[in-house]
């Protein structure tokens, strides 16, 4: 599988972003937080299955383990349900939060009921 066919994850990603391309292994590395670290990284937005899909659920339940730590950037956003990770914040004192479509670690579509 793919990890990303959305295009959403890039070569080349944006300064800051919470996932990076490794050119040495060929493959995106998400850091959560110092001890949470996905080497082998899906794309949030696609999962590698492409937007909308719903055909292969997470069945890891990492993002939820991750949500319900202490100390976590991963959080359930109460207004719209979706699990979100909020980032490092920038130079400019604005904070990114990400939301978090599909398991960085299976690639399956995360459950929102």
């Amino acid at each position: 599988m793919a990890a990303c066919v959305c295009g959403a994850l890039q070569k080349k990603p944006s300064e800051g972003s919470p996932i990076v391309y490794d050119a040495e292994n060929r493959r995106y590395r998400l850091e959560v937080m110092p001890g949470i670290v996905v080497d082998d990284a899906k794309c949030i937005m696609c999962g590698g299955q492409g937007i909308g899909i719903r055909d292969r659920m997470c069945n890891c339940g990492s993002v939820q383990q991750w949500a319900a730590s202490e100390d976590s950037p991963v959080y359930k956003d109460q207004g719209n349900g979706l699990f979100t990770l909020r980032w490092h914040e920038r130079p400019d004192g604005k904070t990114p939060h990400y939301a978090i479509w599909y398991c960085p670690v299976c690639g399956g579509r995360i459950n929102d009921d």
